[in-house]
């Protein structure tokens, strides 16, 4: 599988990550090299990510609707993306997640704003409007539907251009979110390690870095555990998976929580601290963290059992 630098998507040459490791690569590899780049730079690295490769393609993917030129809209807002505009569902479809396309052309200004591209938006089928009425204009067998202004956190977005995951490729998507989820949660508790000592919520002068300590090593024993459980997986998983496989992807699932557990435990432990240079820039870490746990939750999760996951043609 073609793969993208991190040079040529994070941009200055100084100052990048290292190549991704992708669905061709061991898991363990994929774990070290995603772990560390979400630990040198959450933001850049979940850029890159979603650039390299289209990790919604496996889903069932709506159609957009256009009228006299217009059709589907995304603004960036706080926290994530809101959509507007209407689509219609391939005929026959049984997915509880929709991936929602948006026209790439009118991202053009704001990316070059610095605002972000994302065109590819995901929701649980569960939340979209009924169908719109007959006499919409749409044929019946391909229903359509609406939204306006309907909130995307930010983790369950990503570009269309990037090359699409497979239904197979289940277990390196969760290794890779995790993955870079343990090495942004690592980059928090080293920014609580460098608060002021009196800084900490805790009685002891000491208390920022001794509980940077105890959290740091909460997520190495769980990196560890995690790199020993994927040892020796195929790189893509078949039909139907193995036993090894299925044990994988169940301490997926319980490093998720874990991992968030973590970040909200510095986060609450530096709130003492907000009004200080290095408070401010944990917190501003922990943003820059959140659409990788936002991400991790809904493919650790959320996702469909290995192996049942809804696919369509890439």
């Amino acid at each position: 599988m073609s793969k993208r630098s991190w040079d040529a998507a994070a941009g200055a040459p100084g100052d990048c990550l290292p190549d991704l490791a992708g669905p061709d690569a061991g898991l363990p590899r994929v774990l070290e090299r995603l772990e560390h780049a979400g630990h040198r730079d959450p933001s850049a690295a979940w850029d890159v990510f979603t650039r390299t490769w289209n990790w919604a393609a496996p889903l069932a993917t709506a159609l957009p609707v256009t009228a006299d030129g217009a059709g589907p809209v995304a603004q960036a807002v706080p926290g994530g993306f809101s959509l507007s505009g209407r689509w219609r569902l391939p005929a026959g479809v049984r997915s509880d997640w929709v991936a929602l396309p948006v026209p790439t052309e009118p991202w053009v200004e704001r990316a070059a704003a610095g605002e972000g591209d994302r065109d590819l938006f995901v929701l649980p089928e569960r939340t979209l409007p009924r169908v719109l009425p007959e006499g919409s204009g749409e044929p019946s067998h391909t229903p359509a539907f609406e939204l306006t202004d309907v909130f995307v956190a930010a983790g369950l977005a990503t570009h269309a251009s990037g090359t699409a995951l497979r239904a197979q490729d289940t277990v390196f998507f969760r290794t890779a979110v995790t993955a870079m989820a343990l090495g942004a949660a690592r980059r928090v508790t080293d920014a609580l390690a460098g608060l002021p000592p009196d800084a900490g919520a805790g009685a002891s002068p000491a208390a920022p870095t001794a509980s940077a300590v105890e959290l740091a090593a909460v997520l190495h024993d769980e990196r560890t555990a995690l790199a020993a459980a994927l040892q020796g997986l195929p790189r893509s998983g078949g039909a139907v998976p193995s036993a090894s496989e299925e044990s994988a992807v169940t301490h997926l699932a319980r490093v998720g929580p874990m991992v968030r557990h973590v970040v909200v435990a510095a986060y609450e432990r530096a709130l003492p601290s907000a009004g200080h240079h290095d408070g401010q820039a944990l917190v501003r870490m922990v943003e820059d963290a959140a659409p990788i746990l936002q991400c991790m939750r809904f493919a650790v999760e959320t996702l469909p059992p290995l192996g049942k996951t809804n696919t369509r043609k890439a």
